[in-house]
C-alpha cells in the first residue's frame, strides 16, 4: 500500500497533464520528449541494475542497445513517412505477374492411365509367358519320366512274342 497510492497518484497526474498538454504540442515535440524520456529510463535502469547486467552472460549486455535500435528504426520510419507525405511520392506498383500455364488435368490423367495399363499388360504378358514356359518344362519332365518308366517296364517283362503258342516249345 505504501508504494501503490503514490504510484497511482503519479499515474493520474501524468494522464491529466497529457490530456491538457497533448493537444497544444506538435508531434515533433512529442517525439523528442518521448526519446529523451526513453534515454533517461534506459540510463537509470542500467545504473540501477548494473551488477545484474555484469553477472549475466555476454549476450545479455546487447539487450541494452535494443531500445536505441527500436527508437532509431521508428525515427527512420517517421522521417521517411513525413517525406513521402510532403513530397507526394507514390508507392511503386508491383511488377506484373506472369501467367503460369497449368497442364490439362484430363490429359495428364489419361497419359498416366495409359502408361499404367501398358505396364500392367507387359507384366501380365511376362507372367503368362513365364507360366507357359514353366508348364512346358514340367510337361517335358513328365513325358521324359513316363518314357523312362515305360522303357524300363518293357525291358523287364517278357515280350508278347515269347508268350505265344509257337514259342512254348522253346521254353521247355
Amino acid at each position: 500500500m505504501e508504494f501503490f497510492l503514490p504510484g497511482l497518484l503519479l499515474f493520474l497526474i501524468a494522464i491529466l497533464c497529457t490530456y491538457v498538454l497533448a493537444p497544444h504540442v506538435t508531434p515533433i515535440v512529442a517525439a523528442m520528449l518521448s526519446m529523451a524520456l526513453l534515454v533517461y529510463g534506459v540510463y537509470d535502469h542500467y545504473h540501477l541494475f548494473a551488477s545484474e547486467y555484469r553477472l549475466s552472460t555476454w549476450q545479455e549486455t546487447l539487450k541494452i542497445y535494443s531500445p536505441f535500435l527500436m527508437v532509431g528504426a521508428i525515427i527512420l520510419y517517421l522521417i521517411f513517412g513525413i517525406m513521402s507525405i510532403f513530397s507526394g511520392a507514390a508507392v511503386p506498383s508491383l511488377p506484373p505477374i506472369t501467367n503460369v500455364s497449368i497442364p490439362n488435368v484430363s490429359s495428364t490423367v489419361n497419359r498416366a492411365a495409359n502408361q499404367l495399363s501398358s505396364s500392367f499388360s507387359n507384366v501380365g504378358n511376362s507372367l503368362s509367358s513365364m507360366a507357359n514356359s514353366a508348364l512346358n518344362q514340367a510337361s517335358s519332365v513328365g513325358n521324359s519320366l513316363t518314357n523312362y518308366y515305360n522303357r524300363n517296364t518293357n525291358q523287364n517283362t517278357p515280350s508278347m512274342r515269347n508268350n505265344s503258342v509257337e514259342n512254348l516249345g522253346e521254353r521247355f
